[in-house]
């Protein structure tokens, strides 16, 4: 009896740089009047690579009798006040963004820190930081022989667990959202002075909504960002979630 066996790696690079000049997709500069203060920022672009290499081996054959690979480029760009890029709110949203990348960062921190170093050095400068990741994944395929037929049946449903799984959002449940305190937001409290999802600030006396965590949005973007996740944006505190 034969059966297959698989096994996965992945290892990632990462460069941070600043340009010399505007990115074409580095739009992201908020333009309100009212927030013209916030203009000391930065563009920040990710450019995300992904190559994920199969190899086949039979038996005990030392060299692969096939291999291939793909290629899949993605990229995004933001921007972000210095505050945030020099991680004065102790990384937060940089840590939020590079786990909404999709990239599953083995050390995210190390290239928050990175960035942040890249935009110290910046001094006066305000051109586009460039977030350049590499990620290889490498899949090796080894077709063996002589196994039992339990073996062969339990390595075939993790198998296929694995080719059927599809990462989908979880939101929270409609009753923890909708019965989240709102408070008034006051000038001087220890409230953030902006939203973190629309990066708005809060005006003084309006009504925002208060997390468990303590953290405060504007009501209707948490609302929207509830509906599709349930983990708070800033430091991921899990609410209520149907599994």
């Amino acid at each position: 009896m034969s059966r297959t066996r698989f096994s996965v790696t992945k290892h990632t690079n990462f460069r941070v740089w600043q340009e010399s000049q505007p990115s074409s997709s580095s739009n992201q500069q908020p333009t309100s009047r009212r927030r013209m203060h916030l203009l000391d920022g930065f563009p920040i672009e990710f450019r995300t690579r992904k190559l994920v290499k199969t190899e086949k081996y039979v038996g005990s054959c030392p060299e692969p009798v096939d291999s291939c690979q793909h290629v899949f480029s993605w990229s995004k760009s933001i921007w972000l006040p210095r505050h945030q890029v020099l991680l004065h709110d102790n990384g937060a949203r940089l840590l939020s963004l590079l786990r909404d990348l999709d990239t599953q960062l083995e050390n995210p921190a190390a290239v928050s820190r990175k960035i942040a170093r890249v935009a110290a050095s910046a001094k006066s400068s305000r051109m586009p930081i460039v977030v350049k990741l590499l990620i290889t994944v490498k899949v090796t395929r080894i077709d063996d022989y002589e196994f039992s037929s339990q073996q062969v049946l339990d390595d075939t449903v993790i198998l296929n667990s694995m080719e059927t799984y599809e990462f989908k959002p979880v939101p929270a449940t409609n009753s923890s959202i909708e019965n989240l305190d709102k408070v008034r937001f006051q000038l001087g409290s220890k409230l953030v002075r902006e939203c973190i999802i629309c990066m708005e600030e809060f005006q003084i006396g309006s009504e925002v909504t208060c997390m468990p965590c303590s953290h405060v949005y504007h009501g209707e973007c948490i609302f929207k960002w509830l509906k599709t996740s349930h983990l708070c944006p800033l430091c991921r505190y899990p609410m209520p979630h149907d599994c």
